[in-house]
């Protein structure tokens, strides 16, 4: 805590720059003697109190407090926030060096953190955050600490944020019981302030839910979320996620091989795309596109061309990557439809499911291709190869619920081990 003879220093100069009474600002809530005190350094008002100081003399809490060391975790925020929302996954080490320097940098506050302000908190929510995910050091807060003093200066959207954290850490595991336990806790604890939260905080994490109710293989409650998601969108004049959302839709129904709702959302996404002239969105219709051309149209032959309409995105080599990867699988899946084993066999020869894909119907369409590799393998004569494919394929879905994909991999297995 700041000290206490610079704090009642503070407050005195405050309360002369008012020009208030010692009697004025106690009010009925202190005693003329007991400010005094505090005043003199001679006692520590709890932050109740202070509060209460601040209220009367009419200035923030914050400017009661040390405001050099106030203005030194402000400059130290602004620079990690920036450096941590360029991660490209907080739970991927690829940047590991990156996260333990920013933890580093904290820890050099760390005594000075104990949650008296939006920046402390931040602080402590970011380290916790780190320390998480590089498993440095136990410590003696938890992510359950940083909601509560989130909740007593009533940031209920960064309560959201921090549940969305902890319900990613377990997704990233794989996790999937886990991820949706946190999130339905956000869901629970921050409904009685929904008017007190932003919109884009609350579509993100009916988002969460809807995937995550998808992953557990409940599509009724994935639908129900999704509903609410897209209500608060059209409402609100949001376009934010949206593309995520008809994506989701649209994989949804072509599981369910659902011709019209299929071509909906396809529609859907190329409407979308036209409109915020984004190259992410460009590049995941593409895959969508050829998706749907094998998965519904069979027409196979159109597949390949599609190639030449990707773009290099400015999100980044890692989401292109992503993308790359889904549209590459879709070209080697028409090039085995159409009985071209060896074009398939080279398109997906450096394919690999990438580190950071974990829902369980992105990684059953990636292990597909595995499969298609099998059958190919298998045509051409090259059982043990078709074998490795396969068992690769299988084991990878054994544990996932049931899916047109993961229908795909088990026929092929029966097939090669048969």
């Amino acid at each position: 805590m700041v000290g206490i003879n610079s704090l009642g220093e503070r407050i005195k100069k405050f309360r002369k720059e008012k020009k208030m009474t010692l009697a004025e600002v106690a009010g009925e809530r202190l005693t003329k003697g007991m400010l005094s005190l505090i005043e003199n350094g001679k006692a520590q008002p709890s932050m109740e109190s202070l509060r209460y100081i601040a209220e009367r003399i009419g200035v923030e809490v914050s400017s009661l407090l040390d405001e050099d060391h106030l203005e030194e975790l402000r400059t130290l925020l602004f620079e990690i926030e920036k450096e941590y929302n360029n991660i490209f996954s907080p739970f991927e080490l690829r940047e590991k060096d990156v996260m333990n320097s920013l933890l580093q940098r904290i820890l050099s506050v760390r005594e000075k953190l104990h949650g008296k302000n939006y920046e402390e908190i931040r602080l402590l929510d970011l380290y916790i955050r780190l320390n998480t995910v590089l498993n440095y050091q136990k410590e003696t807060i938890s992510m359950s600490h940083i909601i509560s003093f989130y909740e007593k200066i009533h940031a209920y959207s960064q309560v959201i944020s921090c549940y969305s954290f902890l319900s990613g850490f377990y997704f990233n595991k794989n996790d999937y019981e886990h991820a949706l336990k946190w999130i339905q806790e956000a869901e629970k604890r921050t409904k009685p302030y929904e008017h007190l939260i932003d919109k884009l905080s609350i579509l993100d994490m009916h988002y969460i839910l809807t995937v995550l109710y998808g992953a557990i293989d409940d599509p009724e409650n994935s639908q129900k979320h999704l509903n609410i998601a897209l209500n608060i969108a059209h409402e609100n004049r949001i376009y934010y996620r949206l593309d995520d959302f008809y994506r989701y839709s649209f994989v949804l129904a072509i599981q369910q091989g659902d011709e019209e709702k299929s071509a909906y959302y396809l529609t859907k996404l190329k409407q979308h795309a036209d409109f915020t002239e984004n190259e992410f969105a460009h590049n995941t219709l593409v895959f969508c596109q050829a998706h749907y051309m094998n998965m519904i149209d069979k027409d196979y032959e159109k597949v390949p061309s599609l190639n030449e309409h990707l773009k290099k995105s400015s999100y980044g080599t890692k989401v292109d990557e992503h993308i790359f990867t889904f549209y590459r699988m879709e070209q080697a899946y028409a090039y085995w439809a159409q009985g071209l084993y060896n074009e398939a066999l080279q398109t997906s020869e450096d394919l690999s499911i990438p580190s950071f894909t974990h829902h369980p119907i992105d990684l059953a369409i990636m292990y597909r291709n595995f499969a298609v590799r099998a059958l190919c393998f298998l045509e051409l004569g090259e059982k043990e190869s078709a074998k490795r494919e396969i068992l690769y394929a299988y084991h990878g879905v054994m544990n996932f619920t049931s899916s047109i994909y993961k229908t795909f991999i088990v026929e092929a297995y029966k097939k090669i081990q048969h």
